[in-house]
């Protein structure tokens, strides 16, 4: 359960359970509290030098529902504690025991919005909480742009106000937090926005049960029904994202890549890679480096740089076609390949083999502008995988007639899980986070937060085709489960984005990760995640 997202309906549901089981007024909600001033005190212990340190400024930003209570005995908590605590009422109203506890402790309450709001060192945001929908309204966005200022550290109550809790969606105007702290259990907010910042979860509970406790009872007893399960990950986690209070979101790990004593050079899984041209030969050189860093096995060239592919990699094996390339286990098209007649025929001979099929870059453009190509793959019995981003994807989705079906502005995992079902095939929707969805779109899929954008350079995606294209070859099964290639794809992406914050790290700071860098970085990210 450490990787599930619940939606907001489910959480509703478990925390009446814990309603009806308080001991006390307000149980549950202190306890959120007390969480929250937990995860607060760690995140002042990284104020930056010159700031008061034992003794910080701290504003709540508190929303007239229990969001706003939960940040209000948080502030009376870290009042008690010494902090100089105050709170602008965004309502003009609050939850009234906990605005009286607030007071009690020596809170103080703003006539109106700060108008130095940089003065402070943390601002908790408790505005709208899991209830609020995409966007706030313009009556906020001064106060919004004021949490931007860089000194000023911003945490979060369960979800950055302005932020669609199931959807992730943020409208025009949403807070971007530093940090969120949240209960029980992830939301899907938490991975599909970046701007949740670090993630970190607390358990809270109530007449001696847990909130994850209820969760788990409402899974173990089939109280989730057919809803779509979102499993959350991130691949690099922040600076704020471990504390003695709180889980971050897990990391997924890699299946091990080891050969076995009987294994050799074709049974760890060889992959057939057909990029590049003379107008773009450097995407099969990072394709094919990304596949020979990936795993022992063998790695197939066949296009038209197969000189250069073995100048820059003599490990691979090259040809000149496809149908010289000799058996594999999977195939990568497209990076590079071109869009015209001769590209459309190789992609169509590659629809046509049994193998796993990856398709990337150009390959995409071509399902874009050919119908029949689509309806290849929308019949084609063996799996295909296509990695767009968000450009690709969304002329894909257009060709698909997905947009004039009244669709255009659904949400982004929304969009991706359509996609999905139309093509009847795996979607990677590649961006700081990733999407996995898989042909039975409406069962589940995996959402990778990258934790860092270094990956958005030119090239990185062809590096990412040879990864994946190499870990499908090696995890080749005729009755391997849709289950089980999602979760290889979900593997490779994180793999990909360790490998890119690797690859930026130099002994000054961060510095630019070019993707041929990125490529000779798969190795110890791998093993970092075996």
């Amino acid at each position: 359960m450490n990787d599930m997202t619940w939606t907001v309906d489910q959480i509703r549901r478990a925390e009446a359970v814990l309603l009806e089981r308080e001991a006390f007024p307000d149980e549950l909600m202190q306890s959120a509290a007390e969480a929250v001033a937990n995860v607060a005190h760690a995140m002042m212990t990284e104020l930056p030098a010159g700031s008061e340190g034992a003794r910080s400024r701290i504003v709540i930003l508190a929303g007239p529902g229990g969001n706003g209570g939960d940040g209000l005995y948080a502030g009376a908590r870290l009042a008690m504690d010494g902090h100089d605590v105050a709170v602008h009422l965004t309502a003009g109203s609050a939850h009234t025991r906990a605005l009286q506890a607030f007071r009690k402790a020596g809170g103080k309450v703003l006539d109106s919005a700060p108008d130095m709001i940089w003065e402070y060192d943390l601002a908790i945001d408790a505005i709208t909480g899991i209830g609020g929908t995409a966007g706030l309204r313009e009556e906020y966005a001064e106060l919004v742009e004021d949490l931007t200022f860089p000194d000023l550290r911003v945490l979060s109550v369960d979800v950055p106000s302005g932020i669609d809790a199931d959807t992730g969606e943020g409208g025009d105007l949403h807070v971007t937090a530093d940090a969120t702290v949240t209960f029980g259990g992830w939301r899907r907010a938490h991975v599909l926005n970046p701007a949740c910042g670090d993630q970190l979860r607390v358990d809270i509970s109530a007449g001696g049960t847990t909130l994850e406790q209820v969760l788990a009872d409402m899974s173990d007893e089939g109280e989730l029904g057919d809803t779509l399960m979102v499993l959350a990950s991130r691949a690099v986690n922040g600076d704020f994202a471990s504390t003695a209070y709180a889980h971050p979101l897990p990391t997924m790990m890699a299946d091990p890549i080891e050969p076995g004593p009987g294994d050799d050079k074709y049974s760890g899984g060889v992959v057939g890679i057909r990029a590049g041209s003379d107008a773009y030969p450097g995407a099969p050189i990072l394709c094919t480096t990304a596949a020979v860093n990936a795993t022992p096995a063998m790695v197939r060239y066949a296009g038209p740089q197969a000189l250069e592919v073995v100048r820059a990699n003599p490990e691979v094996v090259a040809t000149d076609t496809l149908q010289d390339a000799g058996r594999v286990q999977a195939w990568v098209f497209g990076p590079g390949a071109g869009t015209g007649d001769k590209a459309a025929a190789e992609l169509r001979w590659l629809l046509e083999q049994k193998e796993p099929l990856l398709i990337d870059a150009d390959g995409i453009s071509l399902l874009a502008s050919h119908p029949d190509l689509r309806e290849v793959i929308q019949q084609r019995p063996h799996p295909t995988v296509l990695t767009p981003h968000d450009g690709e994807f969304a002329r894909l989705y257009d060709a698909a007639g997905l947009a004039s079906a009244g669709t255009a502005d659904t949400a982004r995992l929304d969009q991706t899980l359509r996609l999905a079902s139309e093509l009847r095939c795996f979607i990677v929707r590649k961006g700081r986070v990733t999407l996995i969805c898989t042909p039975d779109a409406d069962d589940y899929c995996f959402a990778v937060d990258a934790g860092h954008s270094w990956a958005a350079t030119p090239g990185s995606g062809d590096v990412l085709s040879g990864l994946i294209g190499a870990r499908l070859a090696r995890a080749a099964d005729p009755d391997e489960s849709p289950e089980e290639i999602a979760d290889i794809l979900a593997q490779s992406v994180t793999i990909h984005a360790v490998a890119a914050k690797l690859a930026s790290m130099t002994p000054f700071g961060s510095a630019a990760a070019p993707a041929s860098r990125i490529a000779e970085f798969i190795r110890p990210a791998t093993a970092d995640l075996t």
